[in-house]
């Protein structure tokens, strides 16, 4: 199961079909705090989530998790790799995923981390 987690309904459904075309079960989230809820009643393979969010940067989420969890996590984000990799020790590196992304690079992505098979 991949948890979404992005405040633009359009990202979260896009995501979800994309990954339901190679098989991966999705649940969403508009916010860190619907995320928080899922992440801790749900067995989570992988999250990706907004760098932006409305309530908290989705950052915090994927800090936290990292701290907390051995789920992946991949931010996706308009800001620049760069920008959004100086939040982060060298160590703890997130997954990154520029907006817009294709349906190709999530499914990807995905199948990387999860190891989905093609």
């Amino acid at each position: 199961m991949v948890l979404v987690v992005d405040d633009s309904p359009f990202i979260r459904a896009f995501v979800a079909a994309a990954l339901a075309r190679i098989d991966v079960a999705t649940c969403e989230a508009e916010s860190v705090r619907a995320a928080r809820a899922i992440w801790h009643n749900l067995p989570l393979d992988a999250v990706v989530v907004d760098f932006e969010l409305p309530d908290e940067p989705g950052v915090a989420l994927c800090q936290e998790m990292q701290r907390s969890s051995t789920v992946p996590v991949v931010l996706i984000s308009g800001h620049s790799e760069d920008d959004v990799r100086a939040q982060f020790p060298v160590h703890q590196q997130p997954y990154f995923l520029a907006k817009p992304f294709t349906l190709h690079q999530i499914q990807g992505l995905i199948r990387q981390i999860i190891g989905v098979a093609c």
